[in-house]
């Protein structure tokens, strides 16, 4: 050999070993490509879980503060609108002659059984237009007074007998003070055949809402108060006993003499960020005080009980809603540990198995498009890890398959193509509800499976129908469907679609109830309601099971149109009937619909004009 030719032999030879030094090994390809695969599924699934878990709880904490409003704000009326029905009782009974205010002993002995029944109110009593009262009183752990006199010469009640001359309601007055004990009064004009012959009233006392207060603080971990006006407050834990500032001229006290700094210093505030709904439920929430030491307080205004508002509300560490976020993050940090762990395992995998992953590849994109229908099973291997990975991707495959038919794969598709995060909105939807005629009569006579096999087929007409417009089926509720279009993706000719949809079912229903009695079978009649109006969609349900569906009373409606169907059933295949709204909005679709008439329907003041659609 020459020692050129030896030269170039040996240049081959180290331009091979290079080559391949440079080249990656299947194994190493391998493990990166399912450590990637790993990771974006991980890290997908942490992102949209924390996105979810966040917005859950900002939804329970928004709902806690409304629960925390609502339990004050019931046990205040509770205790108050007792002494408001007495006095509108006395009334009914006075005017349905049922009650003689001349008569004393009878009236003495309603007035009796009144404050047996409310043992929070204090008095009660009768004055007539010469201002002659007849008053039952219930001193604490004594036994019920009667008092009778004449208090014309006290100002006061000439005033109330003024006051109540020309209003029909209960009139809630100022509060006051008596006997150690701040009340609030309630009167009502008593009224003969329309002619004014006195007024009722009813004292309340005002301790038991400061006990309210502590046992709601007690339930909730949090401070409950109720303010009177802006400056005073009316009930605390810390009112439970006598407050020594009460007196006659001031019956509540102010806020920076109750001991409270949340309270003292709640002038000065700052509205808390993510409680729009407890706003919509007229909840406010807001952070007080110093950095270091911040409150958050919630509350709610009632005006019923006199000319100035009563502001009914809790106020807790702010701590103690962050404690909440805490707890999300920790669950974060635990599936960052959770993808670590993949990713180890994966490359550890990977060491392991070589094989070809271009099919195995294609299989994962085409399931990431929820594509099962194109995806195809990996073949089996005479090596025992590719054999092994076969086994768990066709497992995978097949368990997947079973997935998609409990939950709608084009809806999954629809949602992951979204630009926008998806939240709740209100929007205008065209709804579509369903409904076999006759179903019980006919699942009686058939066995179990066959039933299943009915309504299985049944199902599978109406979905084809309706997916074929691209609508989204909502439920199937027994024998019955609910769809809707306009959503997730915007629809400007829902009605449309919602319409064709319908006719579509019913050609399909008449063929094959051909078939059905061809075979000797019984045919199948559906009705179908069809209505478009306002309904909120989006994620709504409970923390652990959350459905993408809709409410609102479009939904009601829908559903009563649906049953009007029956007073129009002629032995049709299919009985449509479609609202007003969905006949304008559906336009040429709408085309042959004729006038059904207006029907008054449950849940709806105005009659609702209904079309059947040919």
């Amino acid at each position: 050999m020459s020692a050129r030719a030896a030269s170039d032999d040996g240049s081959k030879a180290g331009m091979s070993a290079g080559e391949a030094h440079r080249r990656i090994s299947i194994t190493v390809t391998l493990a990166a490509s399912i450590g990637l695969l790993v990771a974006i599924a991980v890290v997908a699934e942490l992102l949209l879980g924390f996105a979810a878990g966040r917005r859950n709880t900002v939804s329970l904490l928004n709902d806690k503060s409304v629960q925390i409003m609502e339990s004050i704000e019931s046990g205040v009326r509770h205790h108050l609108d007792p002494a408001e029905d007495i006095v509108g009782h006395l009334q009914d009974l006075v005017e349905s002659g049922l009650l003689d205010p001349a008569d004393r002993v009878r009236l003495s002995d309603v007035l009796v059984g009144a404050l047996a029944a409310a043992p929070q109110v204090l008095a009660v009593g009768f004055w007539d237009t010469a201002l002659n009262k007849v008053i039952a009183v219930q001193p604490a752990y004594q036994p019920i007074l009667l008092i009778e006199e004449n208090v014309s010469d006290q100002p006061e009640f000439v005033e109330i007998l003024r006051e109540v001359r020309d209003v029909d309601g209960p009139v809630w007055r100022e509060l006051a003070f008596d006997n150690e004990t701040t009340l609030i009064n309630v009167v009502q004009a008593v009224r003969r055949n329309g002619v004014l012959i006195g007024f009722a009233g009813a004292a309340v006392t005002m301790p038991e809402l400061s006990q309210l207060m502590a046992d709601v603080g007690d339930d909730f971990g949090a401070t409950a108060f109720i303010m009177h006006g802006s400056d005073h407050v009316l009930a605390h834990p810390n009112l439970v006993s006598p407050h020594p500032d009460l007196s006659a001229d001031a019956p509540v006290v102010h806020r920076s003499r109750l001991g409270d700094m949340a309270l003292g210093g709640m002038h000065e505030f700052e509205t808390a960020d993510q409680f729009e709904e407890a706003s919509a439920e007229g909840v406010q929430v807001i952070l007080t005080g110093p950095s270091g030491s911040r409150r958050v307080v919630f509350r709610r205004e009632i005006s019923d009980y006199g000319a100035i508002p009563w502001t009914i509300g809790v106020h807790l560490p702010a701590r103690s809603l962050g404690e909440e976020f805490r707890r999300l993050a920790g669950s974060a940090a635990v599936g960052v540990g959770v993808l670590v762990l993949s990713l180890v395992a994966a490359v550890a995998l990977g060491r392991g198995i070589a094989k070809p992953i271009k099919r195995a590849s294609a299989g994962a994109v085409q399931i990431a498009e929820m594509d099962l229908g194109r995806a195809q099973p990996l073949p089996s291997s005479r090596i025992r890890e590719l054999n092994d990975q076969a086994d768990a991707f066709n497992s995978m495959l097949n368990g997947l398959r079973w997935f998609e038919t409990y939950v709608p794969k084009t809806l999954v598709r629809r949602l992951i193509q979204r630009a926008e995060p998806l939240r709740s909105e209100e929007r205008e939807l065209t709804l579509m509800f369903t409904d076999i005629v006759g179903f019980t009569s006919l699942s009686e006579a058939l066995p179990a499976a066959e039933v299943a096999e009915l309504l299985n087929e049944h199902f599978a007409l109406l979905g084809g129908c309706v997916e074929e417009e691209e609508g989204t089926i909502d439920k199937f509720i027994g024998d019955s469907v609910m769809a809707f279009w306009g959503a997730p993706e915007r629809q400007a000719d829902h009605a449309a679609r919602a319409i064709r949809a319908a006719r579509a079912i019913a050609g399909a229903l008449e063929r094959g109830n051909a078939d059905r009695i061809a075979k000797g079978a019984a045919p199948v009649r559906i009705r179908i309601g069809l209505h478009t109006g306002p309904v909120v969609i989006g994620n709504i349900g409970a923390p652990g099971r959350i459905n993408y569906t809709i409410v609102g009373d479009t939904v009601n409606t829908g559903q009563r149109i649906e049953a009007l169907a029956r007073k129009f059933d002629d032995g049709a295949a299919a009985t449509v009937l479609i609202s007003a709204a969905t006949a304008a909005a559906g336009g040429d679709a709408s085309s042959g619909a004729e006038l059904a008439g207006a029907f008054e329907v449950k849940g709806r003041a105005e009659p609702v004009q209904v079309l059947r659609l040919a």
